[in-house]
């Protein structure tokens, strides 16, 4: 997925949970700096980007980072089959603020 504007939002459906990938580029995360974080979507809207349905996207926003990747390191088996359940339930909105910082909002 192409990155979002400031102010703008994509519509989407989680389809995997994210997972921590390495990267040529510095990102300023994990040991080496060269983090992001990675999960399998399905483009429903975007403001800039015609080409819509399943994809990856890559992002090292603090939601997912930090929040999603909590709760996926810290679940069982059994409760990460239920939070995927959960992100799966529903359609997502991938919001960008006016200073950039990306948030998820439940539909």
């Amino acid at each position: 997925m192409e990155g979002l504007p400031k102010a703008s939002k994509a519509k989407v459906n989680f389809l995997t949970l994210p997972k921590a990938v390495e990267t040529p580029y510095d990102t300023g995360y994990g040991p080496d700096k060269n983090l992001k974080w990675e999960m399998e979507i399905e483009l429903l809207e975007h403001p800039n980007q015609e080409v819509l349905g399943k994809m990856v996207w890559q992002t090292t926003a603090e939601v997912i980072r930090i929040e999603i990747m909590k709760l996926v390191n810290d679940s069982n088996k059994k409760d990460l089959e239920n939070l995927l359940k959960d992100l799966k339930s529903c359609e997502w909105y991938i919001l960008c603020d006016a200073t950039g910082q990306l948030n998820i909002e439940e539909i």
